[in-house]
This record gives C-alpha cells, structure tokens and sequence, in this order.
C-alpha cells in the first residue's frame, strides 16, 4: 500500500533537497518524484514554503531521529551521558540535513522573509530545538541525575550550538577541519557541558 500523498511529498522533498538544494527544486518536480498532484503541494502545506517549514520543524527524517534519540530521563548520570551522546550525533545529522534548505532560505531575501513569517505563524523555527533541549534536560534535572543549579536553557543553547558548529564545519570546510573524531568531540562538549 503506498504512503499517503503527504508523506511521499515530504519524503521526495528530502530526497530532493540532497540532490539539487533549494534554489532550483520546483513544486512540479516535487509532485512528480512523490507520484502526487503539484496541487496537493498546496492543499497539504500551503505552497512550497510551508513544505520546507514542514520539513524543518517535524518532518526531516533526521528530525524524527534526534526526537527519538531522546530516551526518557533516570536518577543516573551515567544514563544522562548515554543519553546526550545519542541525542548529539542525531543532533550533529539534523543539523547537516538542515543546512541546505536554511541556506538557500537565507540566500533569498523574499524567501527567507516568508520562511520567518511562517515560522513565526506556525509557531516554528530553530528556538524550538533549543526548547526541547531544555525542557528534556529539566527533565533530568527533575530525577536527580543533572545538578539542579544547572542552568537548562543555556545548556541546552551550548548543546545546540555545538552539535550545529560541528555540521556545517564538516559541510563548509570538510570532515577533517575539527581535531579528533566526531565521538571524540561530543565526548569533550558533553564532559564540559555536564562538569
């Protein structure tokens, strides 16, 4: 049985995006590779901004990856580090997946206008990473495994920060631009963000 018209628009759009970027990907293009009409673009998400919205707040496969690394909090530390080493890889991938249609977003100052005004509609945007983080490390603090004086929020702005600076270092400069392997630096960020 084949996925509904919605789910293959998002699922060719990701494929899509990797392939060509933002700039030169039409919604035609888009329907044809999801087997859907060009209409059903916009009767789903309103246009292909909304898509792209879409895409970026729930829907990237990397996304829902980085949501899932998210294990449910313990009164362990130990457990906590587990949990933020997952959580940053997932973060590191979403991260790398986001680049291209935030930069090709950002390129194009009509673009980038209605992708803010929309994200500003719908409630969406990147703070909404840095939220999660810091209601999921509240979480933790909440069983005991985080000092409570911790500050959640800039932790999880740190956190963030990192995992992002990470993906586009490998994307703009090369995977080799950093020192060390890439579980080598979670490994470091994390010993300082948990200290």
């Amino acid at each position: 049985m084949a996925a509904p018209a919605r789910q293959r628009i998002l699922d060719a759009t990701a494929r899509l995006l990797k392939e060509k970027g933002i700039a030169r990907l039409t919604t035609r293009e888009i329907a044809q590779a999801a087997d859907a009409a060009e209409g059903s673009i916009t009767k789903n998400f309103g246009g292909k901004l909304g898509l792209l919205t879409a895409l970026l707040s729930s829907d990237l496969p990397e996304t829902v990856a980085w949501r899932d690394a998210l294990t449910p909090p313990t009164s362990r530390p130990e457990d906590l580090r587990a949990a933020l080493t997952r959580a940053a890889d997932a973060a590191i991938d979403f991260y790398a997946a986001s680049l291209p249609l935030i930069a090709g977003a950002v390129a194009d100052a009509a673009l980038f206008e209605a992708y803010r005004a929309a994200n500003t509609a719908n409630g969406t945007g990147p703070q909404i990473a840095v939220q999660q983080m810091t209601g999921y490390l509240a979480a933790w603090q909440q069983q005991g495994a985080l000092d409570p004086a911790a500050d959640a929020a800039a932790l999880a702005v740190m956190f963030c920060g990192a995992a992002q600076l990470h993906a586009w270092t490998d994307h703009l400069a090369g995977p080799d631009a950093l020192p060390g392997s890439r579980a080598d630096r979670i490994d470091q960020v994390l010993t300082s963000l948990l200290r």
